[in-house]
């Protein structure tokens, strides 16, 4: 939601009003290792002549080091497309990359049987490009069971958003000889907060948050009726499209929750479980009096399809379209969000200020008008 927008003398009451909307996952265990088997974890890389048994152990993780060049640098990690242990909804290789956007850290549970500390790397390859990086220095790990927590401070928003998978980098420890390692538990960690921004599109012209066409993409004036954001625009800091009359709106999607996403159907699900509200602020220009507005979620490995209707007055003026989630299941694990115009008679051009969840309904420009005056009226009365 834009404050240019809103009469400059609210700005401060805006701001107040918006102190707490900041972008955020919910915390959680990602590895337990409870189901059985190694969930996916596997040796990535390492030295000459180094090689490590993947194990459960009565439900943690062990990594038994077999290597000839006995204590050899060797790396492990979780698969590129599994984000936790197994279940029926999160498959294994199902999920893409883990979002950690708005979340402070990890934390691995683990050790080892040696008779002395070993450097360890964590690191994660991030963005849909599977970038090295390092989360921080290394830790030297102790032997027997300890947490050790990496923040994520150093990564962007890009790649804190797209993790696409999460290892430990064990440093040469010849000295010590092959040891073996357990890990317990491995989770995301942070407090997690109210509101998460999906789009503002308020970046310049190409910031189109990763929108593209899901279905009925014919109806989008200048489009090559492909699932991308071909006729489509960024205008005075909104999506931008002319929508055909004569038949059905055009579907469009924020695609796995990002606004760094680059547009890609199903890289990587969003969990959005932490919210239960999302509101939709929009505009229709035309001859139409009203517009009928579908907000849809396709959530789960099966993309189930679920939605809510409302009405969108056509008359050039942006509106908030508050949609309550309750009745939406598995909001942990959405594929595709985004919105389905109805059919109608003329053509319309549509514009989309922002798609933003929280846990409370976002205050409308009306509600932010009046904290505004009412704040005027205040400061008055105290001078």
């Amino acid at each position: 939601m834009k404050l240019s927008r809103i009469n400059s003398t609210i700005a401060l009451a805006c701001l107040l009003a918006s102190s707490l909307s900041l972008s955020a996952q919910t915390p959680g265990v990602l590895y337990t290792w409870g189901p059985a088997g190694v969930q996916d974890w596997n040796r990535s890389f390492g030295a000459a002549n180094t090689s490590a048994t993947l194990a459960n152990g009565g439900g943690n993780l062990t990594i038994t080091e077999t290597s000839a060049a006995a204590g050899a640098s060797q790396a492990f990690s979780d698969g590129f497309n599994t984000i936790r242990d197994a279940s029926p909804l999160f498959g294994l290789g199902s999920a893409g990359g883990l979002d950690l956007t708005g979340l402070s850290s990890l934390q691995f549970d683990m050790g080892h049987n040696g008779s002395g500390n070993i450097s360890v790397q964590f690191y994660t390859q991030a963005s849909p490009g599977s970038s090295f990086i390092a989360l921080g220095s290394d830790i030297s790990v102790a032997p027997g069971m300890n947490t050790y927590s990496l923040s994520l401070a150093g990564l962007t928003a890009d790649q804190i958003a797209y993790m696409r998978t999460i290892g430990v980098n064990v440093r040469d420890h010849s000295g010590l000889g092959n040891v073996s390692w357990t890990i317990g538990e491995v989770r995301s960690a942070g407090t997690p907060l109210s509101t998460r921004v999906i789009a503002d599109h308020n970046g310049g012209a190409a910031d189109f948050d990763g929108v593209i066409a899901n279905f009925d993409a014919g109806a989008i004036a200048g489009g090559n009726g492909g699932q991308n954001n071909s006729g489509m625009s960024i205008v005075n800091g909104a999506l931008h499209w002319t929508d055909l009359g004569g038949g059905p709106g055009a579907a469009i999607t924020w695609g796995n929750g990002t606004q760094n996403s680059g547009g890609s159907f199903n890289a990587r699900p969003v969990d959005l479980s932490n919210y239960d509200y999302v509101t939709v602020r929009m505009k229709a220009t035309g001859a139409d009096t009203s517009l009928g507005i579908q907000w849809y979620m396709q959530t789960g490995s099966g993309f189930s399809y679920q939605s809510l209707n409302d009405t969108l007055t056509v008359d050039g003026e942006y509106h908030d379209l508050v949609f309550p989630l309750s009745s939406i299941n598995n909001r942990s694990f959405v594929d595709t969000d985004g919105i389905n115009l109805f059919a109608h008679s003329t053509d319309l051009d549509i514009d989309v200020d922002s798609v933003v969840y929280s846990m409370v309904p976002e205050p409308s420009s009306a509600m932010l008008l009046s904290l505004g005056l009412l704040g005027l009226r205040f400061a008055r009365k105290n001078r």
